[in-house]
């Protein structure tokens, strides 16, 4: 609530509360996710994507340090968005549906961190 008022500085005084409550990484993860859109919003993007990392290192994604170029990053968009381009509708929804919550949700805080980084 305190994130759509705009009052960030809350934000993280409850979402300290949250986190501290909770027992397992999936019950924060979108406590952790609110925090970093309320430091993105203040401007502290450094802080934001610390957090980011630091979930995603949780959640068993490893990061490349230093974050490649984007022209890297566009190139391999391009090899993805190439190989889904030759898939026909029925292949696609053929596809294995993702149920491992982790990877899940570390897409949605890479997500989330791609609003920051470039």
């Amino acid at each position: 609530t305190e994130y759509c008022n705009g009052h960030f500085q809350e934000v993280g005084h409850f979402a300290g509360l949250v986190i501290k409550q909770a027992k397992e990484l999936q019950s924060k993860i979108r406590v952790h996710m609110t925090l970093i859109k309320a430091l993105g919003a203040q401007n502290k993007l450094v802080d934001a994507m610390g957090i980011g990392f630091t979930i995603l290192t949780q959640l068993g994604v490893q990061c490349p340090s230093p974050l490649p170029e984007s022209h890297v990053i566009f190139e391999e968009f391009t090899k993805t968005w190439k190989f889904f381009a030759n898939r026909t509708n029925a292949e696609l929804l053929s596809l294995n549906m993702m149920d491992d919550n982790d990877i899940l949700d570390a897409m949605k805080i890479l997500h989330l961190l791609s609003l920051y980084a470039y």
